[in-house]
């Protein structure tokens, strides 16, 4: 994998604004900046692809230990909110999406960072944005990116016909994430309506409502539990919970706690970093470099870098909890004065997406420039055939030019 230069298509801030994207910036560092991109071999992109499945199942083993062992001090859960939690896993609550956070300079395997289970964002940049920038500027090109029509096809397996969608409304990000989520529901032929959370309401009947007084049938809310937790209506969930998504269950992973976790079921695993909850613990295993990160907490804020001699770095942003788990540190792929981090993109059970985000420093942070990325050489590449229903139904080049269906899987006809 290498970074690589590349042209700036004219008018694109009309491109991307078209397609949902606001929040881009136009200088040099801006979040979305078209001057260069990641190139990846195709078995680059499958070894993050396979990390990502292999460490989804490590983590939904991780939830059955957790409850098996009943570690929710581990994780600094509080004791009222366990039930919810294991009824909402013993029900198998549905689940849309996450995203996992990789470390891999090209050697070796690829490490967790953390994984952004209930409230990741950057989702328009990955599924959209960077494969329209790959059909205008590399037609014949490839990414490990079937984001689009996955979230479609998860919404057609969802029973419910009206979705909500809320953030907190303030916030452009979140508001442009759920925006393109509805898009995504209103291909799969629901009804969607977009909201703040401050205006889910609560009906004597005991069923939530919108501004409309209709009642909330199932609702996406890209806000996370930590918070929830604190809102006045949280104790009316109760037999309410399963109209949530993200579930409640995911409270278990999107803790950084989750990292020592993993680390205490699976020592040694290739797909870690050793990550334990006590520095000195850390330490004593001959840990030269590590990171301190809140179980709690958005864009790196709270995360610092460390070595024996004293501080390297720390994130922008604050934290969201006192408590703390420690990790080692791990090797970044660096490029033109940069800390690369791989987005991995779950939808249900399976790794969907790739993404890239760049910064000076080496913790990731709100303002971290994304980059597109593309696979050189011949492709096979897992997809399914809605990508080509949606660029019909949108008037667009279909992908991969002359590609036939072939076993669930598209290969270029080259």
């Amino acid at each position: 994998m290498w970074l690589a230069q590349s042209s700036v298509r004219d008018h694109w801030v009309n491109r991307v604004e078209d397609s949902g994207l606001l929040w881009h910036g136009d200088s040099k560092d801006a979040y979305w900046n078209e001057s260069q991109h990641l190139v990846f071999t195709l078995e680059a992109a499958e070894k993050l692809e396979d990390a990502a499945n292999e460490l989804h199942a490590m983590c939904l083993h991780a939830c059955d230990e957790i409850i098996r062992r009943d570690w929710w001090a581990k994780l600094g859960i509080p004791e009222s909110l366990i039930g919810m939690i294991h009824s909402s896993w013993a029900c198998k609550d549905a689940s849309l999406y996450g995203r996992f956070d990789l470390a891999w300079d090209g050697t070796g395997s690829p490490k967790l960072l953390e994984y952004n289970a209930d409230t990741p964002t950057s989702l328009l940049e990955a599924s959209v944005i960077q494969w329209d920038w790959l059909q205008d500027c590399f037609p014949d090109g490839d990414q490990l990116n079937s984001l689009h029509e996955a979230l479609v096809a998860k919404w057609l397996d969802t029973p419910e016909s009206l979705i909500h969608f809320a953030c907190v409304w303030d916030l452009p990000e979140d508001r442009q994430t759920i925006a393109y989520l509805a898009e995504t529901a209103e291909q799969a032929g629901k009804i969607v309506e977009l909201m703040d959370m401050k205006d889910i309401g609560y009906a004597p009947s005991g069923r939530f409502t919108d501004p409309s007084e209709r009642f909330i049938e199932k609702l996406f809310k890209l806000y996370p539990w930590e918070w929830l937790v604190n809102e006045p209506f949280f104790e009316e969930i109760g037999m309410e919970r399963s109209r949530f998504m993200e579930p409640i269950w995911k409270m278990m992973l999107s803790n950084k706690a989750i990292l020592a976790i993993l680390w205490d079921l699976y020592p040694g695993h290739p797909l870690l970093l050793p990550a334990e909850w006590n520095k000195e613990a850390l330490l004593a295993t001959g840990v030269s470099q590590w990171a301190e990160k809140p179980f709690y907490g958005r864009e790196g804020g709270g995360i610092s870098l460390h070595e024996r001699a004293g501080l390297i770095a720390r994130g922008t942003g604050n934290a969201e909890s006192t408590n703390m788990v420690y990790q080692e540190r791990a090797r970044m792929f660096q490029s033109g004065g940069l800390h690369f981090v791989w987005g991995l993109w779950m939808v249900g059970d399976r790794c969907c997406g790739l993404s890239a985000r760049g910064d000076a420093s080496p913790i990731t942070g709100n303002l971290s420039r994304f980059f597109p990325h593309r696979i050189s050489g011949w492709i096979v590449q897992e997809r399914i055939c809605w990508r080509w229903i949606l660029c019909i139904a949108r008037n667009k080049k279909a992908p991969h030019g002359g590609a036939f269906l072939q076993n669930d899987r598209i290969t270029e006809n080259r």
